[in-house]
Parts: structure tokens; C-alpha cells; sequence
């Protein structure tokens, strides 16, 4: 039971007892689409584009500017490094080319929502579920980012918020459910996460929903930055606790490393001006902090979930508290992203003490790797000995890539990142995502709201 009600409210598809449920958690070893960089930059996609063609849009294109168009780079990062082992013309023209092969597979029609959109993230043919709010969140960054290269993004965006909004979290009393989405559901588009949301998603939707206002202006169809506001209140009130540390709905005192997501935070700060996400950042920190220092010295690696944190001395999840499963207490399926969201701060704020963060677990994946990002295991015990390595995690390598942007130390690495996962890019749910963000940020091509 532990289990279940974590997963409504914070874990999503890293279900780690099956790992390739969704994709997640590594991506189960192989059997996804790739494409060779040189096929990438040339603007062709090797072999045919499995799952069949893209969905067809419900109307045109909708009309109007871009304000931060693809490729604009209009906000120079402030802080880092790029790779050097590509020009950002190409970089550009890999995105552009991933984003189009992760498109062409990965969104299809909401069943029972008149122009909903969603991120297929169970296959096109699911058995059991069509697809969990995390993806959602995912594929929502993804498109207000791409405006300008797809002239279908805004469409897009705003078939998956029509989805988001169709499939609230009704578990949730009152108007706070209804301005979070359920966290899976049905292969025909019905309720299979019992009415309760998922916090990771309904942060990227929040985040995502911030630069729409950015992007388009919030005078159309959608009110973006109102809904942004209503999203940021109703997690306030349900997945965060007034010192700032996220929360589990059955289990207050577990949190997901993963769920700390600095940049949202301080965006949402912006936005509301409450000071809630100051204390959130710090005590982001703290947690970390601890867990690299006192349970992973040497090795700056960090759990998927950490408990107990009521009390002075939070610790690393035995397992059974977030997931419900024995790896909660590894760096694994869910903690394999927060590289991707730490060294993006860092990038763009500036702020040390996440490049600190990120220096401490890159050095020790850079020095265990041999600078090989195929060399990287799946998942790492806190003590720094691998979980082995039955596939090559590509949802590990890509947030990694992120992680490295933080010192000038790590350019080579970098390079072999940005290298790697370029040539070896899937269009296999969760892993594509969580190479694909990456690739945006390192190519200079991230923003905030």
C-alpha cells in the first residue's frame, strides 16, 4: 500500500521492479531507434520511423509569433561550458532532427479528448496504459522550447494541456485535484492512477506552462500563466511542506531526490513571489548535500528517495518507502536524472553550490567510466560500486551530459557526451526524453521563463 500511494504522488514511470514498463529506469536494453549523428546534422533519420506516422493535428497550425523561437539563443547562459566538438549549427540541426524522430514516434491522440495529445509512452499499441503524467511533463518542455523549427509545437502544447486538464488528479479534494493531472492512465485514455498526481510531473507542466507565457502570451485559447499559477498553488498546498522539502502523499517524510528541480523553483519564485521556493532550494541542498557527504564521500552519488526528513538526520531509503521497491537507496532510476536538473541551474543562475553538486558526481562517473560514457552502469550503489551494466543506459548517459556542463574541467567528457549521445539517440520512451533535454540544454538552446 506504501507503495501505491507513493507512486500517485511522486514516482511516475520509474517503476523500477519492471525498469522497461515504460522505458524507465534504463530503458530495459535495446530494441528502440537510432540515429547515427551524420545521418542527424544531414537532416535524415536512418531506416524507417517505427510505431507508424505522426499523429495528425486536430486543426491548423495556430497562427502567431514565436517570442523565443528555436535556435534564437537569446539568453546566453551564465555560467559553464558547451561542447566543442560541434558547432552550434550543428547542434542545432542534431536537435532539430531528434526532436523530429522522438515526435514522429512518441505523440499520438488523447481517446476521448477532442484535440488532446499525448506522449505514448506504453507504444503505440498499449495492452494496459497509454501513458503516465510524467511523460506529459516531459514532451510539454519539449515543444515550447521547439517553436519555431515545428510550426505544430503550439498545436501540440496545447492538445497535451487539453489532456492534462481532461484527466485531473480526482482524488484530490476540491480545486487543488483539478489543477493537477492523474498520474497514469488506461490504454483508452481513462483513470488507471486512481485520481492522485505524480509531483515530478505537475513541476515540468508548471515549468512548461511559465515559458508558454513566455513563448505565446497567455491572450489565446489558454491563459498559460494562469494555469501555471493554479498548478504552483494546488503543489504548494499537496506536495510541499512548509520548510520547503517535497513529500509523498501516503509517506510526508520521504522525498525524491529527483523532484528537485532548482530551476522550476526559482521560476516559480518569479512568478509568485513566494518565498516558499527560496526555502525549497536550500533545503534541496541540504539534503543532497548530506548524502553526498555523510553516505557517499568519495563518490557524490545520491539516492532515488531519502526518509526521514522530520528529524535531524535524514538517511537513504532502505526501500519500501518511495517506489516500494529495494533500490530506493541507490543512484538509479530516478536520482540518474538530477544531473540534467542541476547542472542546468548552474548554467543558467549560477549558483555554486549546485555546481559543487554536480563536480563531486561527475568526477566519479568521468574517473570510473575512463571517460567512456558507455562504460557507465546502470544504477550505483552509494558506495560508488556499480549495479552492472546488462544495457547501456542512455537515460543515465543523457543527464550526465547536463552535469558536466558545470566545469572546465570536464570539457573532454563533455565532448564524449554530446558525441555519444548524438550518434546513439532513441526514440524508446523515457530514455528519449532524457536524452533529448539534455542535448537542448547543452546546445545553448534551454531558457527560463
Amino acid at each position: 500500500m506504501r507503495r501505491r500511494l507513493f507512486l500517485r504522488s511522486g514516482s511516475a514511470s520509474a517503476v523500477v521492479a519492471a525498469l522497461a514498463a515504460c522505458g524507465g529506469g534504463g530503458g530495459g536494453g535495446g530494441g528502440g531507434t537510432t540515429a547515427a549523428e551524420s545521418d542527424l546534422v544531414s537532416g535524415v533519420i536512418s531506416g524507417p520511423r517505427p510505431g507508424g506516422p505522426a499523429a495528425t493535428p486536430t486543426r491548423p497550425a495556430v497562427e502567431g509569433p514565436n517570442a523565443y523561437p528555436f535556435g534564437s539563443r537569446l539568453d546566453a547562459y551564465v555560467a559553464g561550458l558547451q561542447p566543442t566538438s560541434a558547432s552550434p549549427e550543428q547542434m542545432d540541426a542534431v536537435v532539430r532532427n531528434a526532436y523530429d524522430a522522438w515526435k514522429a514516434r512518441n505523440i499520438g491522440d488523447m481517446p476521448g479528448v477532442p484535440g488532446g495529445k499525448v506522449v505514448l509512452c506504453y507504444g503505440r499499441n498499449p495492452s494496459t496504459y497509454l501513458v503516465v503524467s510524467e511523460g506529459m511533463g516531459y514532451a510539454m518542455l519539449i515543444t515550447v522550447i521547439m517553436a519555431g523549427h515545428d510550426p505544430q509545437a503550439r498545436d501540440i502544447f496545447d492538445g497535451l494541456l487539453k489532456t492534462v486538464r481532461a484527466r485531473h488528479a480526482y482524488g484530490i479534494p476540491g480545486e487543488t485535484g483539478r489543477n493537477l493531472m492523474e498520474w497514469r492512465l488506461s490504454a483508452s485514455g481513462g483513470s488507471a492512477g486512481e485520481g492522485w498526481n505524480a509531483m515530478d510531473a505537475d513541476l515540468d507542466i508548471a515549468m512548461a506552462l511559465l515559458m508558454a507565457d513566455r513563448q505565446w502570451g497567455s491572450t489565446g485559447e489558454w491563459n498559460y500563466r494562469q494555469e501555471a499559477l493554479d498548478t504552483i498553488a494546488a503543489m504548494t498546498s499537496w506536495n510541499m511542506k512548509q520548510d520547503g522539502t517535497t513529500k509523498g502523499l501516503g509517506t510526508p517524510h520521504v522525498s525524491r531526490t529527483s523532484d528537485y528541480m532548482i530551476t522550476h523553483f526559482r521560476a516559480f519564485k518569479r512568478a509568485t513571489g513566494d518565498a516558499l521556493w527560496d526555502r525549497a532550494i536550500d533545503r534541496a541542498y541540504s539534503l543532497v548535500d548530506r548524502m553526498q557527504t555523510v553516505f557517499s564521500p568519495g563518490c557524490g552519488l545520491m539516492p532515488d528517495f531519502i526518509i526521514r526528513t522530520d528529524t535531524a538526520a535524514p538517511i537513504p531509503s532502505p526501500g519500501g518507502y518511495g517506489d516500494g521497491v529495494d533500490t530506493e537507496g541507490y543512484y538509479f532510476a530516478n536520482a540518474q536524472r538530477n544531473p540534467w536538473r542541476w547542472g542546468t541551474d548552474f548554467v543558467t543562475s549560477g549558483d555554486a553550490r549546485w555546481q559543487s553538486v554536480c563536480t563531486k558526481l561527475v568526477s566519479f562517473i568521468e574517473r570510473t567510466t575512463g571517460g567512456n560514457p558507455a562504460a557507465m552502469a546502470i544504477g550505483y550503489h552509494l558506495d560508488g560500486s556499480s549495479m552492472g551494466t546488462p544495457w547501456i543506459p542512455k537515460s543515465l548517459i543523457g543527464p550526465m551530459t547536463c552535469g558536466a556542463m558545470v566545469d572546465a574541467r570536464f570539457q573532454g567528457f563533455l565532448d564524449a557526451l554530446w558525441n555519444w549521445n548524438s550518434a546513439n539517440f532513441t526514440t524508446d520512451y523515457y530514455d528519449s526524453e532524457l536524452q533529448l533535454i539534455p542535448l537542448i540544454v547543452a546546445s545553448g538552446n534551454w531558457w527560463n521563463p
